[in-house]
């Protein structure tokens, strides 16, 4: 899933949410995809059909099976030139003639949105838009079959794929309402087909010789993918109207919306278990991962809490607090997502780790090097973190060294105008928040002396400091 050789650096832009994958057709009935040109459900089958390219599938044109077999090759141009010739007969034949395919074509449709060219799969999206658009309500009986990978593309980490994924369901489900009741509709397979996704490794993506970077790079992608996709799915369920959902015009909730809702606790619960909190994606030696793990975290903190508990708060707890070690910036955001939520619906949660090793030596780190380069999103939280410490951890030498620690990560010969003005901007705040919550301390000579602490110390760094620069 990564870049052809010959292709630029591979896009940064991995969509955090999108539009919900859904039906515009509430058809509770899902026909089975058997006798079509030898598939049988989401496998296929060898047959007594010559092995030649020209050899027509059971009841299927011969033109239109002739590259559907051209998709299962290795080489991405033939399956280019395959999904381009699709494309254009979806447009010429009748729509009654292209349903026949759709169990063939969701086989390779599976099998397509994991292919290691980005080219590959933009096509297999803009295949599949002109696919939904000729069959209309015929998609009705594959529904269930489909709305797994559907909803999984749309995470794709290239842009360009991603929006050609959300163009395809736009196509066949253009009333946002539609598209959320047959969303509902098929929670379950959805569920199902992300959870078969996490078991994943890199020798499972592929059934042909495939170079070990490559079916590495396809397994990370699939992953992150993958733990959008089910952070984003969790998010829907619990703040249909909120701006992340692609719902916020809905005014009334859907029918079965609460079933549909019950049933993705099911399967969150079990899935948060199985995986052991999805710390050990937390791990991955992928950013992208990571940074997935992080808003996959986010989500169950703010709609499933519950699943945190006596048990494994205390992990939970080491892991989240405990984030600043990362390095990458391009987790960053995502972090911070998880670390405020987490601190301020948990805040007994401080308590039973080691906050020396956990938390303030990984923290003091982070603020001297700088947010390991995120300034832009790192200085401007720092105010919202501090007010979740807890006031037991939050007083005068931690308020000092925290000022400490941020100072020393200056860098102004090395720093960009906009990253020079979010430091000074999150320092004004963050001392400005220090000293009208000075009345965290115990006694009220503790207050004054850490307003006058915070006053002078702070004075004479920042004079030593231009002095010397």
């Amino acid at each position: 899933m990564g870049k052809q050789k010959g292709d630029g650096g591979r896009s940064k832009n991995r969509p955090s949410s999108s539009s919900l994958a859904a039906s515009l057709l509430p058809s509770a009935s899902s026909a089975a995809a058997v006798g079509f040109g030898g598939y049988v459900g989401s496998a296929r089958l060898d047959t007594s059909i010559s092995g030649d390219d020209s050899a027509p599938f059971l009841d299927v044109d011969s033109e239109v099976a002739q590259h559907l077999r051209r998709l299962a090759r290795k080489d991405p141009v033939t399956k280019l030139k395959a999904l381009q010739a699709l494309a254009t007969l979806f447009k010429q034949k009748a729509g009654k003639d292209i349903a026949l395919i759709i169990p063939q074509w969701a086989f390779e449709y599976k099998r397509l949105l994991m292919d290691y060219n980005r080219e590959v799969r933009r096509a297999t999206h803009e295949t599949m838009t002109n696919l939904v658009v000729a069959v209309g309500r015929d998609l009705a009986p594959h529904l269930k079959s489909l709305m797994g990978p559907w909803w999984f593309s749309q995470f794709d980490p290239v842009s360009e794929v991603s929006l050609a994924a959300k163009r395809s369901l736009q196509a066949a489900f253009p009333a946002q309402e539609k598209r959320l009741d047959a969303f509902i509709l098929c929670t379950v397979e959805i569920f199902q087909y992300l959870e078969e996704n996490l078991k994943l490794t890199p020798q499972s993506l592929s059934d042909k010789a495939v170079a070990l970077d490559e079916l590495e790079d396809m397994y990370h992608q699939a992953i992150a993918s993958t733990l959008l996709a089910l952070a984003t799915l969790i998010d829907v369920f619990f703040s249909l109207r909120s701006e992340t959902s692609g719902f916020e015009d809905i005014v009334a909730e859907p029918r079965n919306a609460s079933k549909a809702r019950a049933t993705a606790i099911s399967f969150a619960e079990k899935l948060f278990s199985d995986h052991k909190y999805f710390l050990d994606f937390l791990k991955s030696e992928n950013p992208a991962v990571r940074s997935a793990a992080y808003s996959t975290l986010k989500s169950f903190i703010k709609s499933i809490p519950h699943v945190i508990n006596d048990e494994n708060m205390r992990t939970i707890a080491a892991a989240v607090l405990g984030a600043f070690q990362e390095k990458d910036p391009a987790c960053h955001s995502s972090m911070w997502d998880a670390v405020l939520l987490f601190s301020k619906k948990f805040p007994e949660s401080w308590a039973m780790i080691n906050v020396q090793k956990n938390f303030l030596s990984r923290f003091w780190n982070f603020l001297r090097q700088q947010c390991f380069g995120s300034q832009q999103v790192s200085y401007p939280a720092l105010v919202l973190f501090l007010d979740t410490v807890p006031s037991k951890l939050a007083g005068e030498q931690f308020f000092l060294d925290f000022f400490r620690n941020l100072w020393d990560g200056r860098n102004p010969l090395r720093s960009t105008v906009a990253d020079r003005l979010a430091f000074f901007k999150a320092f004004k705040e963050c001392y400005l928040f220090a000293l009208q919550n000075a009345s965290r301390c115990k006694f009220f000579i503790c207050i004054c002396a850490l307003s006058i602490c915070l006053i002078v110390h702070l004075r004479i760094q920042l004079f030593g400091s231009l002095c010397w620069n």
